[in-house]
């Protein structure tokens, strides 16, 4: 039986209800106006792995992949819900870095896998010693979220290759969410773990980095043979992903660096906001180096409670901490393009907060 997804169940009851919704993870949506799409689309099923142009396109920013490398999703949930059902069997060993967006964790419970957590250690490191000594002769496959949702936090090229040679030498699968991949900081786009290593799966999606995630488009990228077997196992789930969404997303992606550029302005921006507004409040924060996420450690026990009293109290609605099973944080999503209305928003955060008993 799969567990209640407390993230997605404590959103979807309360953003439609809010004022100030700082509970999204990805940049500010964009509308059609910013978009450049054909008006002559059939309305049909299409290829049910997908738009051939937009494989062929997305197969090429990854060095060495083909259009069969690639399956379009309903969004980076299904790319995940696919990749787990389609690799991961009842009673394997999956290791798990924490804290995550628990939608693998969940699944990997739902099927009676065995779970082993790696947490994220001082700033938020991953360390590869640890996860050296975690892996065993039963684990079957190794979970990463770069960039990390919720910490905002990238893995550095070196520690991408560590992760890369722990599973290379023991034949281990790495499935790797980089929906975040492109909102790194610097500007310095990371590796994707397929670049890398043979047995390594991509999971990605046009929400958190493009602004699109109301389009509903996602994919993977792995070796021929495991695509198809997702292929066939969604032949019993959304049959093939939208038509007018995979335009909007073949079209944009035409225009990548573009609409990279906006994400990482407003992220950048808005974290000097952050920054600003929690100078005086008694808060812990490891400053991201990639996303539109902060996470932040509250002098509060149950942040549960706190964020609910929030919303009720400033219709501002955050991501409680007890969602990635971590009592004491909050995630606040830094996307909106609009500054005066992020201001606002934080600043009542912060009232609050002084407020909160």
């Amino acid at each position: 039986m799969y567990p209640d997804f407390c993230l997605e169940r404590w959103q979807s009851l309360r953003d439609w209800r809010a004022k100030y919704v700082l509970s999204e993870s990805g940049v500010e949506p964009l509308d059609l106006s910013e978009i450049k799409i054909p008006n002559n689309i059939k309305l049909e099923y299409g290829h049910t792995k997908g738009l051939i142009k937009l494989r062929q396109l997305i197969s090429s920013l990854y060095p060495g992949k083909k259009e069969d490398d690639v399956i379009i999703t309903a969004g980076g949930a299904e790319a995940n819900y696919l990749t787990i059902l389609s690799i991961i069997n009842p009673g394997d060993e999956v290791i798990v870095e924490m804290p995550n967006y628990m939608q693998i964790p969940g699944l990997l419970r739902g099927i009676n896998a065995r779970l082993k957590y790696i947490w994220l250690k001082d700033n938020f490191k991953l360390d590869l010693n640890e996860l050296n000594e975690m892996v065993s002769k039963n684990t079957k496959a190794i979970v990463i979220t770069n960039p990390n949702n919720p910490t905002g936090m990238s893995l550095s090229e070196s520690e991408i290759k560590g992760i890369v040679e722990i599973a290379e030498d023991n034949h281990i699968t790495i499935i790797a969410d980089e929906v975040y991949r492109g909102l790194e900081h610097d500007g310095n786009v990371r590796p994707s773990f397929v670049d890398l290593y043979d047995k390594a799966i991509s999971t990605n999606s046009m929400s958190k980095v493009y602004g699109l995630p109301g389009i509903r488009i996602g994919w993977v990228v792995a070796s021929k043979e495991l695509v198809d077997r997702m292929w066939s196992l969604r032949d019993y789930t959304s049959i093939s992903p939208s038509v007018i969404g995979q335009e909007i997303a073949y079209n944009v992606l035409l225009e990548r660096e573009k609409f990279m550029d906006r994400a990482r302005r407003i992220a950048l921006n808005n974290m000097r906001l952050m920054e600003r507004l929690i100078s005086d409040v008694d808060v812990k924060w490891v400053k991201p180096n990639a996303t539109v996420l902060a996470y932040l450690k509250l002098n509060v026990r149950n942040t549960y409670d706190f964020s609910e009293k929030l919303f009720e109290k400033y219709s501002v609605l955050v991501n409680p901490g007890e969602c990635f099973e971590m009592p004491g944080y909050v995630r606040i999503g830094l996307g909106s393009a609009n500054t005066e209305f992020l201001s606002e928003a934080l600043s009542l955060f912060v009232r609050y907060l002084k407020e909160y008993k």
